[in-house]
């Protein structure tokens, strides 16, 4: 074997490792800072796709822990959370919500298509057991600091199919709308103060040099994952939390996602 191949295979052989074992249990918090006057001073903690198995209580933990040291006024979560399309192997989805709403921080949600595919009712009952106010096609008005604040949440697009009227209905801005899959942005007409999506896991598996792979979004790698502002309103989209279909990561890492409202002006561009 040549000194090129055996190099070749311990790059191989390293990709695979930090693949399968490093980055999937790794966790990144990511912060976002948006200008927004209504909202400044509000910190917001995005979740998505967790898909924890049933005995990653460690994993859970973490989540819960590194989450709370945000110090978030408020938690969203995406959706997705059970391992694949099974219920028995993924973890309890009452727990996952006790977990999350243990230190007293007011939970909002909405399901994924992999939850929908399994059993949407289940789910939805038991994080409401768990302390997650589910949102789907609906909308909470919430006060924070002070502060009224519409969450609104739509359903899953490839499996419930989205109702914006119904969802905005007696809405009012400021507005927090929650979708599992980012593909919705341009569906969305009223102006809202900010969208938060997973579903692309930010494409997952990413070699060193190129764009996603795979993006299971209609506009592909734009889509991804980062903050979004094609149009008037903006869109973060997470790389989420967890694995699908392979458990592997690489160039991708799991991550909370923070978004800070600021006052408008406070962010220097040139910087």
């Amino acid at each position: 074997m040549t000194k090129q191949m055996l190099v070749l295979a311990a790059l191989l052989l390293y990709i695979l490792f930090r693949s399968f074992f490093i980055e999937p249990n790794s966790l990144a918090t990511t912060n976002y800072k948006i200008e927004n006057g209504d909202l400044a001073g509000i910190r917001v903690a995005f979740l998505s796709d967790l898909h924890l198995k049933k005995n990653d209580y460690n994993r859970l933990n973490k989540i819960a822990m590194t989450t709370n040291k945000q110090h978030p006024d408020v938690i969203i979560l995406g959706g997705d959370f059970l391992s694949g399309q099974n219920y028995k192997k993924s973890m309890n989805v009452t727990l996952i919500g006790q977990k999350l709403a243990m230190f007293g921080i007011p939970v909002y949600g909405v399901l994924g298509q992999q939850d929908w595919m399994t059993d949407g009712t289940a789910i939805t009952q038991d994080l409401a057991y768990g302390g997650v106010k589910v949102l789907e096609n609906s909308s909470r008005r919430a006060v924070i600091k002070g502060r009224y604040v519409d969450i609104i949440g739509l359903a899953d697009l490839t499996t419930k199919g989205i109702d914006i009227e119904k969802a905005f209905y007696r809405t009012m801005r400021p507005r927090i709308v929650v979708t599992h899959n980012p593909d919705v942005y341009y569906d969305i007409m009223e102006d809202v103060d900010l969208i938060l999506a997973g579903h692309t896991h930010g494409g997952q598996f990413i070699l060193p040099f190129t764009p996603p792979l795979f993006v299971p979004s209609k506009f592909g790698v734009e889509f991804a994952s980062g903050l979004i502002h094609a149009r008037n309103n903006k869109m973060i989209i997470s790389k989420g939390i967890g694995t699908s279909v392979l458990p592997i990561r690489l160039n991708c890492k799991p991550e909370i996602v923070i978004v800070d409202f600021v006052p408008v002006g406070s962010i220097d561009d040139k910087k």
